[in-house]
């Protein structure tokens, strides 16, 4: 597949097959978001993989109660979409039935000696994007998940799933497409760059 193929055609995912994500693959997407650029080189990340019954099962009772969390800035922000509302929660509660949820945290609670807190987020976030890109490449589909965040519980995951870590930054959703229609992608907003 061509890079511009990648970047063009991957989408947010929400519905999963349940298809298994091959270990190997899995490795190699892992590896690729390693590789990403980060500020003096900290490698500020740290990613807890889960893919057992059990822990899929513990995702999805949090997930549960994000999803009630989020219920009203929801209905403010699309008071006129009943589906989109309803959809949204949804899949906040049972993840779209993903084979694999992948928390994503900083490695360290403190990085104040090298680096602001913005230039940590920024780092993990190119992890992330490293991530998400190597998974589309080999024919896996993901979504990049905040709502944790919006319902003020990331230290609730901190907690529960990597305890001696940072700060929850964002969670994903990973697996093979149950509807393989490509998504109509939303349009981009325009006077975005200068040249």
């Amino acid at each position: 597949m061509e890079f511009k193929d990648v970047i063009y055609g991957r989408r947010s995912v929400r519905e999963y097959s349940d298809k298994k994500i091959d270990d190997d693959v899995l490795k190699e997407i892992l590896d690729a978001a390693m590789w990403a650029p980060s500020g003096v080189n900290i490698q500020p990340w740290y990613y807890v993989v889960i893919k057992s019954k059990e822990g899929l099962e513990k995702i999805t009772e949090l997930m549960e109660e994000v999803a009630i969390k989020n219920k009203s800035h929801l209905e403010e922000r699309f008071s006129k979409y009943p589906d989109v509302i309803k959809n949204t929660l949804n899949f906040i509660a049972k993840l779209g039935n993903a084979p694999t949820v992948i928390l994503v945290f900083r490695d360290k609670k403190d990085y104040s000696y090298a680096l602001p807190d913005d230039g940590v987020v920024q780092s993990i976030s190119a992890s992330v994007e490293n991530l998400i890109l190597s998974a589309y490449d080999h024919g896996i589909s993901s979504c990049w998940m905040t709502a944790p965040h919006q319902a003020n519980m990331g230290e609730v995951f901190r907690e529960k799933f990597a305890e001696n870590h940072g700060k929850l930054v964002c969670m994903l959703t990973l697996g093979y497409a149950k509807n393989t229609k490509v998504a109509k992608a939303p349009k981009r907003k325009e006077n975005k760059y200068e040249i």
